[in-house]
C-alpha cells in the first residue's frame, strides 16, 4: 500500500527535503522522523536527513588539486515541521567542492556557535539573534549522578583546566563528559583498563579540538539515550543531533583546509584531531545502527589513514596517539571488510608498525590478508602468490596459532586487577583463534571440503564463551565470533538460538544497535535453502547489490 504524505499525521513533524535513498529511487519521500517510513516498508537502509560528509573525486582538472579526494559537506534539513529554520545554517544545496570554493573555504570563518553558559539552544544563523531559553538549563536527564556512576579506570578530567567554548561549559556538557569517561569508553576497547586510549588520549585531544568535543559530547547523549531509553534533549531536539551535525561542520571544514595545505604538517595534531572525529562518529551511528551513515565515516576514515600515512609523504615519528587512532581505524576495516563487497582498497596493514605490537594486531592483519584472498578471487583479479598459500588448511591453523601465541605475550604484561580477567582474557584470545580460523574456512575452502573443520570450530566458539567469568566485561568482544557461529546455524535451532540470545545481550549490554541489521541478515539467511544460497558469503553479496550492508564489530 502506498505511504503518501497526505495520509500522514499533518502535526507531525516532518524534514524539509527527501532522504537520499528515495531522491535514488525517484520516488517521494513521507519525510517522516526520525527516517523515512517508505525505506522502512521497504527493507531499505535509509540514511535520514542530517549531515553528513561524501568524497568528490577531480575537484581540479589539473594544478596541485587535480584529481584530489575532498570531503564534500552535504546539508540537512530542518530536522522537524517544514516551516522550521534549520538548527545549523549550512549550504541550501550539495555543491561539488572545485579549486576556488576550496580556496575561499579555507579562509572562511567557521560557523557561530554562540552559546552562553548554562544554555542549550539550537545554533543561531547568521542573520538570527541569540536567544536565552531559561527551560533548557536543566536538559540532562535527572537520575544521572555523576557520585553514583563511577569506574576506577576514569580520568576525570577538571574541564577548568581548559579554555572550552563558552557554549560547552554548561553542567550538561560535564555530565556528558563524566558519562563518556566512566561508560561509554569502557566498551570501546578489547579490554577496559587504566591505559585505556579512548580515555587517557581521546579526552585530553577533545579538550583542543572542537569538532572532536562535539562528537564525543554526541556519542555520549546518544549511549545514554539508548542505554536508559530516556532522550538527553533540549529544543529544536535531542542533543546527540545538534552535537553530532556541528560537529560534522566542523569536521567538513578543517578536511578541506587539511588536506589544501602543506602535504608535510599533515600529521600534527589537527590531522590527529580528525581522524579521531570520524572514528567517534562511527560509533555514534553504531549505537543509532545507521550502516548508510557509518558506512560514509568509514570511507573518511579509510581515504585520511592511507593518505597520511602514504609512501608518497614523509613518514614522521608519529606520537602514541596517532599510532592509537591509526590501529583503530585499521581495526574498524577489517571488520567492515569482512562483511562488505565493493571492493574498494583497504587501509594497509602496514600501518600497524612492529615497534608497537598491541593484542589482535596479528590476528587482525592475517583476517585482513584471507578477505582480500576471497575478494580478489571471485572478481578473477591476479593474488599474490604468498596470499594463495593461505588456502593451505595446516598453513592457516599455523598462523592463527601464531597470532594467539603472539597476543599471550603481550597479555602477560597488561595488568587488569584480577585473575579472572586475565584467565577470561585468555580465552577471548582462543575465541578469536577459532573465529579467525572458521572465516578463513568460509572465505578460501570449498563447504564440503571444510565441513568437518568448521563445525569444530564452532563447537570450540560455543563451548569458550561458556567458560567466560565475567562475561558483561568481554559481551562487546564476543560480537563478531556470534555472527560467524550464526552463519553457521542453518537448520540448526539451538545453536540459532545461542548465536542470537548472545547478539541481543551484547546489544543491551553495550547499548550499540550494531548487531541488528547483522541478526536481521542471519534470520534471513537461515530460511534460504542451501540449494539456493551457498553460503552466508554468497547472500551478503546478494544482499549488498540490494544495499543491505551491515557491521559486525
Amino acid at each position: 500500500m502506498s505511504l503518501r504524505m497526505s495520509s500522514l499525521d499533518p502535526d507531525e513533524p516532518r524534514a524539509m527535503k527527501d532522504c537520499r535513498t528515495c531522491n535514488r529511487r525517484r520516488i517521494k519521500c513521507d519525510r517522516s522522523l526520525e527516517t523515512c517510513r517508505k525505506c522502512a516498508l521497504k527493507g531499505l537502509p535509509c540514511p535520514g536527513y542530517g549531515l553528513r560528509i561524501r568524497w568528490g573525486q577531480g575537484v581540479a582538472s589539473r594544478g596541485k588539486l587535480s584529481g584530489k579526494a575532498l570531503p564534500i559537506l552535504e546539508p540537512a534539513p530542518a530536522s522537524y515541521h517544514i516551516d522550521a529554520k534549520p538548527a545549523i545554517s549550512t549550504t541550501s544545496s550539495s555543491v561539488r567542492l572545485n579549486a576556488t570554493s576550496l580556496a575561499q573555504d579555507s579562509v572562511t570563518s567557521r560557523p557561530s556557535l554562540d552559546f552562553q553558559e548554562n544554555d542549550l539552544q539550537s545554533t543561531p544563523t547568521a542573520s538570527e539573534p541569540h536567544v536565552v531559553n531559561d527551560g533548557l538549563r536543566n536538559a540532562f536527564h535527572p537520575v544521572h549522578d555523576r557520585n553514583t556512576i563511577h569506574n576506577k579506570f576514569g580520568v576525570n578530567l577538571d574541564l577548568r583546566s581548559y579554555r572550552l567554548p563558552d557554549y560547552l561549559q554548561p553542567s550538561v556538557v560535564r555530565d556528558l563528559i563524566h558519562y563518556y569517561d566512566h561508560v561509554v569508553a569502557a566498551v570501546m576497547p578489547w579490554v577496559d583498563g587504566p591505559d585505556n586510549a579512548w580515555r587517557t588520549i581521546m579526552l585530553p585531544l577533545a579538550m583542543e579540538s572542537e569538532s572532536l568535543l562535539l562528537a564525543i559530547l554526541a556519542l555520549s547523549a546518544e549511549h545514554y539515550s539508548s542505554k536508559i531509553g530516556s532522550t538527553w534533549s533540549a529544543e529544536g531536539g535531542p542533543l546527540s543531533v545538534r552535537y553530532r551535525d556541528q560537529s560534522v561542520q566542523l569536521l567538513a571544514q578543517n578536511l578541506r583546509r587539511e588536506l589544501t595545505e602543506d602535504q608535510t604538517a599533515a600529521h600534527q595534531g589537527p590531522a590527529c584531531a580528525m581522524l579521531a572525529t570520524i572514528l567517534v562518529l562511527c560509533n555514534l551511528e553504531m549505537i543509532r545502527c545507521d550502516s548508510a551513515v557509518w558506512h560514509v565515516h568509514w570511507k573518511a576514515a579509510r581515504t585520511i589513514t592511507r593518505r597520511w600515512t602514504s609512501s608518497h609523504y614523509p613518514r614522521p615519528m608519529l606520537d602514541s596517539g596517532f599510532k592509537f587512532l591509526i590501529k583503530e581505524a585499521f581495526v574498524y576495516d577489517v571488520f567492515g571488510s569482512s562483511t562488505t563487497f565493493d571492493n574498494e582498497d583497504q587501509i594497509p596493514s602496514s600501518v600497524l608498525t612492529d615497534e608497537d605490537p598491541q593484542l589482535f594486531s596479528q590476528w587482525l592483519q592475517l583476517v585482513q590478508e584471507v578477505t582480500i584472498v576471497e575478494r580478489r578471487r571471485h572478481a578473477n583479479m591476479p593474488v599474490d602468490q604468498y596470499l594463495m598459500h593461505s588456502a593451505d588448511m595446516k598453513l592457516l591453523q599455523r598462523r592463527f596459532k601464531e597470532a594467539t601465541n603472539s597476543s599471550l605475550l603481550i597479555n602477560r604484561d597488561l595488568k587488569f586487577g584480577s585473575q579472572g580477567l586475565q584467565s577470561d582474557i585468555v580465552t577471548l584470545l582462543r575465541i578469536y583463534q577459532e573465529a579467525g580460523l572458521l572465516y578463513s574456512y568460509q572465505a578460501l575452502l570449498g563447504p564440503n571440503e571444510s565441513a568437518l573443520a568448521r563445525s569444530g570450530c564452532v563447537e570450540s566458539i560455543v563451548n569458550s564463551v561458556r567458560l567466560i567469568q565475567n562475561l558483561n566485561v568481554f559481551q562487546h568482544d564476543l560480537v563478531w565470533p556470534l555472527f560467524l557461529v550464526g552463519t553457521e546455524s542453518r537448520n540448526k535451532p539451538s545453536r540459532q538460538k545461542f548465536a542470537e540470545s548472545g547478539l541481543l545481550e551484547a546489544m543491551r549490554s553495550t547499548a550499540f544497535s550494531n548487531c541488528r541489521p547483522a541478526l536481521e541478515f542471519l534470520r534471513r539467511f537461515w530460511t534460504m535453502d542451501e540449494p539456493v544460497v551457498a553460503d552466508w558469503i554468497q547472500f551478503g553479496r546478494q544482499e549488498s547489490e540490494r544495499g543491505l550492508n551491515f557491521l559486525v564489530i
